[in-house]
C-alpha cells in the first residue's frame, strides 16, 4: 500500500487549490485598523510618567498609559456601541 501524498490531490485526479496570502488579500481597513493600533502602542510606550487624573469629585495618580489605555477602550467601545445594529441594517435595505 502506498501512502497518498498531497501534491497527488484528491482521488478524482484532479489538483488541490491552495489558498496563498497575499497583502492584496487584506481589505484596506484591516491594514489602517493596523496602522492605528501600532502608532497607538508606541504612544502608550512612550508615556510612562505617573499622572494625577481627576474624574468628577475625586482625583488619583496613575501611569500616563494606563490612562491612555483606558481611554482608548472607553473610545472603541463608544463606537461599538453606536455601530448600526444589523437590524436597523436590514430594515434599511428592505425600504430601498
Amino acid at each position: 500500500m502506498a501512502a497518498s501524498t498531497p501534491a497527488e490531490g484528491p482521488i478524482s485526479g484532479s489538483p488541490v487549490s491552495e489558498k496563498r496570502f497575499s497583502a492584496t488579500s487584506v481589505p484596506p481597513r484591516i491594514w489602517v485598523a493596523l496602522i492605528l493600533v501600532i502608532i497607538a502602542v508606541f504612544f502608550v510606550a512612550q508615556n510612562r510618567d505617573v499622572t494625577e487624573i481627576q474624574v468628577l469629585f475625586f482625583s488619583l495618580e496613575a501611569p500616563q498609559w494606563a490612562a491612555l489605555s483606558s481611554t482608548a477602550v472607553v473610545g472603541l467601545l463608544i463606537g461599538l456601541l453606536l455601530r448600526p445594529s444589523e437590524r436597523r441594517k436590514r430594515k434599511a435595505a428592505k425600504r430601498k
